[in-house]
Parts: C-alpha cells; structure tokens; sequence
C-alpha cells in the first residue's frame, strides 16, 4: 500500500485511481497507485487523499493529523540503501 506508514504488500491491495476515474483520471499506469482496502475506504471517504509526484503516490494526511497537509511518501517498502 502507497499510504504512508503502511506496509499491506502489493497481493492486498488494490488500484486506486489517484485523480479519480469518475472525475477525469485516466486508467494508466501514471494514475494509478495500490492501496489496501482500508485506506482504499480511507480515501473514498475523504479521510486521506493521494497525489502524484514525480511517477510515485504521496500521502496527504488529513488536517487534524497535519495541519499543513505535508505531502508524504511510504518509504515502509523501499529497499535498504
């Protein structure tokens, strides 16, 4: 799962369309990022959003989290230096 602090393996998650499909997004690999289904709820409840940034899916916390709306990367899945 892209959210950050996540670490659902890729086999439990699912394709989340970052700029929804029923609002314009595309169904391309630049789109799409897989979330699990909690945070795949999470996001179509408004609780947390995605973006994109250079090819990866950031986190946007909600504001009650983060006032700033800091954008974040899950870094749980990345491969040690």
């Amino acid at each position: 799962c892209v959210v950050a602090g996540c670490d659902a393996p890729p086999q439990y998650t699912q394709a989340h369309h970052v700029t929804w499909w029923s609002r314009g997004g595309t169904t391309d690999i630049d789109n799409l990022a897989l979330v699990c289904t909690t945070h795949h709820t999470a996001i179509h409840d408004g609780t947390v959003d995605l973006t994109m940034s250079n090819g990866r899916a950031h986190t946007i916390p909600p504001r009650w989290l983060d006032p700033t709306q800091r954008p974040r990367l899950n870094r749980v899945h990345d491969r040690p230096p």
